[in-house]
């Protein structure tokens, strides 16, 4: 009897984690590895003096973001 009950709650886990929810998963980590990256171009901004190296700071910024977007996107 415990068994099978032990079978059942192992059956409906795997069932959860199916590759959809893995893809998710690893869409979500990237995300977030992408916004950490923003964070820290954005104070490196903030930080920097050289205007040159502030618009390629700035560059990789907006290069980041509309990654983001396009992952957003794909996503949905």
């Amino acid at each position: 009897m415990k068994l099978e009950k032990i079978y059942e709650k192992a059956k409906s886990y795997l069932s959860l984690t199916d590759k959809e929810d893995i893809k998710e998963k690893k869409i979500e980590k990237l995300r977030d590895k992408i916004e950490e990256k923003i964070s820290k171009l954005e104070k490196k901004i903030r930080d920097t003096k050289d205007i040159e190296e502030k618009s390629k700071l700035k560059e990789e910024k907006e290069m980041l973001k509309n990654f983001r977007k396009q992952l957003k996107e794909k996503s949905k």
